[in-house]
C-alpha cells in the first residue's frame, strides 16, 4: 500500500489555504512567516528573494486601497524525501481598488502556481519557492507596478 502521508498533505494543504487568507486580509506577518527564510518568489517577471524583500513589497502593496480574493484549486503534491515535497495548483484571483463592494466583480487572474514545499524542524511545512505563471490576465482592473497582482 502506498503512503498517502495524509498529515503531511493535510498540512500543506493549510499552508496554501493560509497563504490566499493572510494575503487578502492583511496579516503581513503571518503571510511572510509562511515562506522559509532565503524563499524565492517570482511572480511573472517579478522576482522576490528572500522574507525581507517578501516583506517590503508586500508591506508596499497593503499601504494602497486594493483589495483581493484568492481562490485556489486542484492542488497536486509529490513528496521527494521526508521534508522535501513540491507541489502544482491553479489560482484565481479577484483584484480592485475602493469601497466595497467593488464592482465589477470580473476575474484579475488565473495562474498556474508551482511551490516548493520544506518542513522546517520549528515551524513545520513552509513554502520555500513560489513561482507563478499568469495563463490568463483581465485588463479590466489596472494593473501598478508597486502593487500587482500576486
Amino acid at each position: 500500500m502506498t503512503d498517502l502521508r495524509l498529515d503531511d498533505r493535510l498540512a500543506i494543504q493549510a499552508l496554501n489555504d493560509e497563504f490566499g487568507h493572510r494575503l487578502d486580509h492583511g496579516d503581513l506577518d503571518g503571510f511572510v512567516d509562511l515562506f522559509t527564510e532565503d524563499v524565492r518568489y517570482a511572480n511573472g517577471a517579478r522576482q522576490l528573494n528572500g522574507q525581507k524583500e517578501m516583506r517590503a513589497f508586500f508591506a508596499a502593496r497593503a499601504a494602497g486601497d486594493r483589495v483581493s480574493r484568492h481562490l485556489y484549486s486542484g492542488l497536486r503534491i509529490a513528496f521527494e524525501g521526508v521534508d522535501r515535497a513540491s507541489g502544482t495548483s491553479v489560482w484565481l484571483t479577484f483584484a480592485g481598488s475602493g469601497p466595497l463592494p467593488i464592482r465589477p466583480a470580473d476575474p484579475f487572474a488565473v495562474a498556474d502556481v508551482s511551490d516548493r514545499y520544506f518542513r522546517t524542524p520549528d515551524r513545520g511545512w513552509r513554502i520555500a519557492v513560489r513561482q507563478i505563471a499568469p495563463v490568463m490576465l483581465s485588463d479590466t482592473v489596472p494593473e501598478l507596478p508597486s502593487r500587482s497582482s500576486s
